[in-house]
């Protein structure tokens, strides 16, 4: 009896052992199963998790381990991660972004984007606009040979036209970038200026007062930097080389015809304060003074 007893209780010890070991194995089993399911680094992802990756990319969805990009579309900024070997036409299908045909794509390379790269697309449009704009006046001259030469007088008054022009116009980002014409419609027709041109060459001036009147002039420029032919002109013209001429309604006197307050204000500034007007020295160096100093418009002759 006692000997029956101790081989049953070996038997259930068999039985429990033989018990642990099945559940064991089956255990470590579905453990190496589940490790072997595991993503590894350096090894490619499980069908699932590319597939979700490839859909994340496809939503734009920013990538953690792509390179950093900058788009801007329509000058607003957006920052977007992308996979490497990326093509800026890449960029903007990841962004969502579509381009027209009036649009242009300005990147630094087009195969590839690098990080820190900026892809820029300018939205381009085309508008027509017409506006009213004035038309300038066209000249005539004719040659008059009572003139001194380079004198002009104007015989007859320009008048400005008016006319209806229609632009096409090529916006970038809003912005106006190129503007041409189509068509122009005349409103109002301009009316053609008419100047009389002198040709008349003065001869050269006389001796005066023991002194030569075109050595004085000649002399004047050297020393301030004027051009003596042009101030020959001039003075004959204002005063035909007469160092004494005055205009009775004006009061312009001398060489080069000072207005008073001119030579009041002039005559100073050449190192001739005080100097009558009809000092032929003092009124030819104050001339060229204010010739050298881009002042000849002063003078009606030129």
């Amino acid at each position: 009896m006692k000997h029956t007893a101790v081989v049953e209780d070996l038997l259930r010890l068999a039985s429990l052992a033989l018990v642990t070991f099945v559940a064991f194995g089956a255990t470590w089993s579905w453990a190496a199963s589940a490790r072997a399911e595991l993503p590894v680094a350096g090894r490619t992802a499980a069908p699932a998790v590319a597939a979700v990756r490839a859909e994340s990319a496809a939503r734009g969805i920013a990538l953690s381990s792509g390179l950093p990009v900058t788009l801007i579309d329509g000058g607003r900024a957006t920052t977007l991660r992308v996979p490497r070997g990326a093509s800026p036409l890449d960029v903007l299908e990841l962004a969502g972004v579509t381009v027209g045909p009036l649009d242009t794509l300005e990147v630094r390379s087009s195969v590839d984007v690098v990080a820190g790269d900026v892809v820029r697309v300018v939205r381009g449009d085309v508008t027509e606009t017409t506006v009213r704009e004035v038309v300038p006046f066209p000249v005539k001259t004719v040659a008059d040979a009572t003139l001194v030469l380079g004198k002009v007088v104007v015989t007859s008054a320009g008048v400005p036209g008016e006319a209806a022009n229609t632009y096409r116009i090529r916006l970038a980002d809003g912005v106006e970038a190129e503007r041409t014409l189509v068509s122009s419609d005349e409103l109002i027709a301009p009316v053609a200026e008419v100047r009389r041109v002198g040709t008349f060459v003065p001869p050269p001036p006389p001796p005066v007062g023991g002194g030569d009147v075109a050595a004085i002039i000649r002399s004047a420029a050297a020393q301030w930097g004027a051009d003596p032919d042009q101030m020959l002109r001039v003075a004959y013209c204002e005063s035909h080389y007469n160092p004494y001429a005055v205009n009775a309604s004006s009061g312009a006197s001398g060489l080069f015809q000072f207005l008073p307050s001119t030579w009041a204000y002039q005559s100073p500034r050449s190192g001739y304060a005080g100097a009558s007007p009809f000092d032929p020295i003092a009124n030819a160096n104050t001339a060229a003074m204010m010739f050298a100093n881009q002042q000849s418009r002063q003078w009606v002759c030129k």
